[in-house]
């Protein structure tokens, strides 16, 4: 059960509110439609898988146990045809019939991550006919989406979709869809390379997974403010390759007496971007950020034979503060001791 999060106690008062008008097939005030809407507007996107079990067990918490399914979903579907408002709740209802309803009635841009975010979900709904649906209305509505509710809802989710299992190619393409708009691609440039206070070299290699940012990846690698997204665009230039996890597998440890481990599964895409290797190496190995560095030094280690200036190098790396630094240091020196 989903319980790290609870919705506010006014916004779940007025879905409760609002569901008891649904089920008994009167129109809500429209003062309490908006305070929902409002109310929903206000939740955090990354919340929004648990906040929609709150919600549709708010809007729901009369119709169970259900005596006619089929009267309610009518009587519901009715007032929503009346008062198409409603259907920015309603995708959210625990009916599928209802969510349909609502996908197909909405009209209204999402003006938040969080309700952006909910009609997301809704492409990787159990339901085949909600997820359509879904698909139809990303179609009209997501090219009119600003720009900054697009990033906050993107990032927020940490490019989670990627994983997700139900959603057909038409789906995924609404993503595509989404982020491939000039103005979306340069505001997630601009927060990948000015966050700070976020995970976000995990979320970099999920939107890796397309050529979206590879252009982006030279600036990153170089400006970027968090050591993480530089460490993460310059491992992907200098091998050549975006990597990501997408689960974990059992590899051997000893096989003879059965023990295996769980290592973590990756896919790969090749990123062809041209840069100058060694200059690249070059720059990061004097990074403020270990981590920037480590990266690196373990593309150095492949190369050292064609990098200018080693022998100079090297001394500085071994007084490294790093542990993990030096430790490569003493690497290179071993290997390319003779090179006097």
């Amino acid at each position: 059960m989903l319980t790290d999060y609870d919705l506010p106690p006014a916004l779940e008062a007025d879905l409760v509110a609002l569901g008891q008008c649904l089920l008994a097939g009167t129109a809500p005030p429209t003062v309490l439609v908006a305070a929902c809407v409002a109310g929903l507007d206000g939740l955090p996107a990354a919340q929004v898988v648990t906040a929609s079990v709150r919600i549709r067990n708010a809007l729901c918490c009369f119709c169970y146990p259900v005596t006619d399914p089929e009267k309610d979903r009518r009587r519901i579907c009715g007032v929503l045809a009346g008062m198409p408002m409603l259907a920015q709740v309603l995708i959210l209802h625990r009916d599928g019939h209802v969510r349909e309803a609502a996908l197909n009635a909405l009209a209204t841009v999402p003006r938040s991550p969080f309700m952006l975010a909910a009609l997301v979900i809704r492409l990787n709904d159990w339901a085949g006919p909600v997820r359509e649906a879904a698909a139809r209305c990303a179609g009209r509505l997501f090219l009119q989406v600003a720009p900054d509710v697009a990033v906050a809802m993107g990032l927020a989710l940490r490019g989670s979709w990627q994983d997700w299992t139900r959603w057909a190619p038409m789906q995924a393409a609404c993503m595509e869809l989404l982020f491939a708009r000039p103005a979306v691609r340069v505001q997630l440039v601009a927060r990948f390379a000015t966050v700070c206070d976020a995970p976000l070299g995990v979320t970099l290699r999920y939107f890796l997974r397309t050529p979206l940012l590879d252009a982006a990846l030279p600036m990153l690698a170089a400006m970027a403010r968090q050591a993480s997204v530089r460490a993460t665009a310059l491992q992907v230039l200098l091998w050549g390759q975006a990597r990501w996890k997408t689960g974990t597998r059992q590899e051997w440890v000893n096989k003879s007496l059965g023990l295996d481990r769980p290592v973590p599964a990756l896919m790969r895409r090749d990123v062809r971007q041209p840069v100058d290797r060694n200059a690249l190496i070059a720059t990061a190995l004097h990074d403020r950020a270990a981590m920037v560095r480590r990266t690196a030094l373990r593309a150095l280690a492949q190369c050292w034979r064609d990098f200018p200036d080693l022998a100079l190098i090297v001394p500085v790396l071994e007084a490294d503060p790093s542990p993990t630094v030096r430790r490569w240091a003493g690497y290179l020196q071993r290997h390319a001791g003779g090179m006097d």
